[in-house]
């Protein structure tokens, strides 16, 4: 992590960073896991979620039918 803050503030343009990150197989210190357990728990959640709202389509039909119908409680419940 201190590699990335180093080159965030580089101020030397000319000087190329020298140092590689890798993302894909970090593993979490003894110290950090319990921390990386509750925030794995909330990522596999959010995918969840993501794909529910990439997948929906929307209630506009069936809000103006409900709101033309309005003691049609069927429609009222969809």
């Amino acid at each position: 992590m201190g590699n990335l803050l180093k080159v965030l503030t580089c101020t030397d343009l000319e000087q190329g960073p020298n140092f590689f990150l890798d993302f894909e197989n970090a593993q979490p210190t003894e110290s950090e896991k319990e921390i990386y357990n509750q925030v794995n728990v909330v990522l596999k959640d959010a995918e969840g979620i993501l794909e529910d709202l990439q997948s929906y389509r929307g209630a506009g039909h069936e809000i103006r039918e409900a709101i033309q119908h309005p003691a049609d409680e069927k429609l009222q419940e969809k």
